[in-house]
C-alpha cells in the first residue's frame, strides 16, 4: 500500500497476539496483512498497514478487550463437547426441564 498508515499494539503473549489477529480478520481486514513480531520473551507486537480512513477502526479493534474472544472460544468448545456427547446434552436438557417445571409449580401454589 503506497498510502497506508500503521496501526499497532503490544500484547503480553502469543495467544493474545493471535486473538488480536483473529479480531481483525473477523472485522474484515485481510488476515495475511496482519504482522505478529516477537519483541522479547514476554511481549509481541501486532501491526497492520491500513488506509487512513480505516486506521481508527483498526486501532479500536487492536486495543479492544480480549474477553469477548475468550468467551466465544469457550462457547464454541462447550458446543463441540455437547455435540460430541449426546447423552450429556440430553441429560442437561432434562435437568433444565425439571428445574423449570419445579419453579412453575412452586409459583402456582
Amino acid at each position: 500500500m503506497s498510502d497506508s498508515v500503521l496501526a499497532s499494539v503490544t500484547v503480553p503473549s502469543l495467544r493474545a497476539a493471535r486473538g488480536a489477529r483473529d479480531r481483525l480478520s473477523r472485522a474484515g481486514f485481510a488476515r495475511n496483512s496482519v504482522e505478529i513480531d516477537r519483541l522479547d520473551d514476554d511481549a509481541f507486537a501486532v501491526s497492520i498497514a491500513t488506509r487512513p480512513e480505516n486506521h481508527d477502526r483498526a486501532e479500536r479493534i487492536l486495543t479492544g478487550s480480549p474477553l469477548g474472544n475468550d468467551l466465544r472460544e469457550a462457547g464454541q468448545a462447550a458446543a463441540r463437547h455437547l455435540q460430541d456427547n449426546r447423552p450429556l446434552a440430553l441429560g442437561l436438557a432434562a435437568l433444565a426441564g425439571f428445574a423449570l417445571f419445579g419453579l412453575m409449580r412452586r409459583n402456582s401454589n
